[in-house]
């Protein structure tokens, strides 16, 4: 209630001007004070020790790729989301949407500058080149090509002048958020400290930077209620981060102390409350936390340059995030189930490695908490040795060893197999905020390194609604979706309503086997009262049996989707089966009713109208993905029983019991009351 009536008055004292009357605090960069050397307090080492240690981590094309990504960015084609280029022009347009070609108000007011419609499409295109990830890009080339430096530096400083004519204070869609701002400092900072501090543009980009670091301090100490009212997520946690470094760099001025005390008091307030005991993160998406995480890596950073101890609460969000991501890793390529909410947010581009790998923010976590390496040498060495210096790398090696693991306080649950590249992430736990996908009991599959069955992703945030809508709601996801309904209300782009209430059933691992049983009661307030219950049977290392089942009164339809990596996947409709090609040989899902037949359904790749069978690991992007749909109806319980596994098993049943025949090993259970029973096999 408190965020609702916020809001309510928040908006209503925007859009009619009344803030300017009421607010007579300085709007622009009025905020003065001596800022004499205060490059000297610049939190990074120096540029040429990190290069000279990750020489022989960094393969040469590594190397080449990331120069040719600076100097592509110095004629304004920017890598957007660390995956495709994005044409901004030269000079760089910075209102410009370069998917369609349309620009955005420089003149509206900011806050409100990108509300109420736009032909110009998803703003977050066009916010993507204002955070300057190209700052990153061209600062670490010159690290590792330094003849390259003063070129860059003087292509780069002409686009921050250039940025800062372009955008007056409080104008536009770069001032509409807090959190933009801050991503934006935060690379211009690195910018400074990295490349153009040891250059001949030293004095003219520190007079810049600074200015935008005071302007850009005000202006989130105006409007940082917002975000810790209505937003309280990443958000938050980048700008106070933003106030603690202007704090920390701009000396002893009456406003840097009250920012840096502010922004600490805020970081600790919320790595406390956004960091769940367990160790995942608030807004459910391993992509925010990442985000989150290098927020608190550089303010750890600022606190050491300050001569400050760094708070408790920080070093514990970090602690427990590191034992929470590790356990959803895929140990071969770093990534990550593609789960909830993901727009491509990477603050600091701080690796060669690809936007998914998620090694080298895990690497700098712990070598700052732990003092202990994760990862043998590697191009995801980079970030742990701008973040902790590069001895860092000679710290001890700590391999992970990755097992199933049950995240009660969230519900997250993992079934990792012997081979810890084989293994599956499902979800089953009560909703606790209102950020997050409608995805209650998805199951994320990996086999052998590979991510089979997959979650879609999300997209764009601020396209055309019916994609936006897809990727969001259950029918993207690899769960049951129960008389076309969504398991929570979607009532507006970024708020669901009747958060999902969901009770783990049992969780057990052994050697052989995992089971792990779950139910969601998100369709209990319809007609019919109906419940999903969800059990996973993993038979180590490569056959899944999934049994879902609708418990509740009365008749209804259900349908189960199975959306596969494998767009040419190929589909027995006699069989029920999608086989998926694969480097290791055709692996299969199969889906069949309570008495073991087949039952027969459709597959769709890239479908348009109405949207089906997409993925989207990257934003702005979305691939053709298989999507199988296996369809029920009739007076409840119904039941489904999905075979995953290579090759293509056959299930069959024998009185109670069902068998997997055709797998790598022979699979025997019951299903009770909803629940996989094991059956010992001969």
């Amino acid at each position: 209630m408190r965020g609702t009536a916020f809001r309510a008055t928040w908006e209503l004292k925007h859009r009619t001007g009344l803030d300017r009357v009421l607010d007579r605090r300085p709007r622009s960069s009025a905020v003065r004070g001596a800022v004499e050397d205060w490059t000297r307090r610049l939190p990074m080492p120096d540029p040429a020790s990190v290069g000279a240690a990750l020489l022989s981590r960094i393969p040469s094309a590594n190397v080449d790729g990331l120069v040719f990504q600076a100097d592509e960015a110095s004629r304004g084609r920017i890598l957007c989301f660390g995956r495709w280029f994005g044409n901004y022009g030269e000079p760089v347009d910075w209102q410009l949407n370069p998917i369609t070609g349309q620009r955005w108000d420089s003149n509206a007011s900011g806050p409100l500058a990108f509300q109420g419609g736009t032909e110009a499409g998803d703003v977050k295109l066009a916010w993507e080149a204002a955070r300057f990830p190209h700052a990153f890009q061209m600062a670490r080339a010159a690290t590792f090509r330094p003849e390259l430096a003063e070129p860059l530096a003087r292509a780069l400083l002409g686009q921050l002048e250039h940025f800062t004519t372009a955008n007056p204070y409080d104008k536009g869609i770069h001032w509409a958020s807090g959190q933009e701002v801050a991503h934006r400092l935060f690379a211009w900072l690195f910018a400074m400290d990295v490349l153009f501090l040891r250059g001949a543009e030293c004095a003219r980009a520190a007079e810049v930077v600074a200015a935008a670091l005071r302007q850009g301090a005000a202006h989130i100490e105006r409007n940082i209620d917002y975000a810790r009212i209505a937003v309280y997520n990443n958000h938050l946690i980048s700008e106070a981060l933003a106030l603690y470094g202007a704090g920390v760099l701009l000396g002893d001025t009456p406003e840097a102390i009250r920012w840096r005390h502010t922004g600490k008091s805020i970081l600790s307030e919320q790595t406390e409350r956004q960091f769940y005991p367990d160790g995942a993160y608030i807004q459910l998406s391993p992509n925010y936390q990442r985000s989150a995480l290098q927020s608190l890596l550089w303010a750890c950073r600022l606190a050491r340059v300050d001569g400050d101890s760094v708070p408790a609460p920080w070093l514990a969000a970090l602690d427990r995030s590191l034992g929470f991501l590790i356990a959803h890793q895929n140990p071969t390529d770093g990534r990550l189930p593609n789960a909830g909410p993901n727009d491509g947010t990477l603050p600091s581009v701080l690796s060669t490695c690809d936007f998914s790998d998620f090694r080298p923010t895990l690497q700098a976590v712990s070598v700052l908490v732990r003092g202990k390496r994760l990862y043998d040498p590697g191009p995801w060495d980079e970030e742990a040795a701008w973040f902790a210096g590069p001895t860092a790398l000679d710290l001890p090696l700590a391999a992970p060893v990755r097992r199933s693991v049950s995240f009660t306080h969230t519900g997250y649950h993992v079934l990792r197999g012997n081979d810890e590249g084989s293994f599956a992430s499902f979800r089953c736990g009560n909703i606790r905020d209102r950020f997050g996908q409608i995805d209650m009991l998805h199951l994320d599959l990996w086999w052998r390194g590979l991510n089979l069955l997959v979650d879609g992703g999300s997209y764009l945030y601020n396209g055309p609604a019916e994609w936006h809508d897809y990727f969001m709601r259950t029918e993207s996801h690899n769960t049951v979706v129960i008389d076309d309904r969504d398991q929570m209300l979607h009532f507006r782009r970024f708020k669901n309503l009747y958060w999902t209430r969901a009770r783990l059933l049992g969780f057990n691992d052994e050697p052989a086997r995992a089971v792990c049983t779950g139910e969601h009661y998100g369709y209990a307030r319809h007609p019919g009262h109906c419940v999903h219950r969800r059990s996973v049977l993993f038979e180590k290392d490569d056959v899944w049996v999934v049994a879902d089942t609708i418990f509740g009164a009365g008749d209804h339809r259900a349908a189960l989707q199975w959306l596969a990596s494998d767009a040419t996947a190929r589909y027995d409709s006699s069989a029920g089966r999608m086989t998926l090609g694969t480097p290791h040989g055709p692996f299969s899902v199969a889906v069949y009713d309570e008495r073991a037949r087949p039952l027969a359904g459709t597959v769709a790749a890239g479908a348009e109208c109405p949207p089906r069978g997409w993925l989207s690991r990257y934003y702005g992007e979305k691939v053709p993905a298989a999507s199988l749909r296996a369809d029920a109806a009739g007076p409840v319980p119904l039941t489904f029983l999905s075979v995953i596994a290579p090759g293509t098993p056959v299930l069959s049943r024998e009185g109670a019991v069902f068998r997997v025949s055709g797998a790598p090993r022979p699979v025997a259970f019951r299903l009770v009351e909803g629940t996989l029973k094991p059956e010992a096999t001969a």
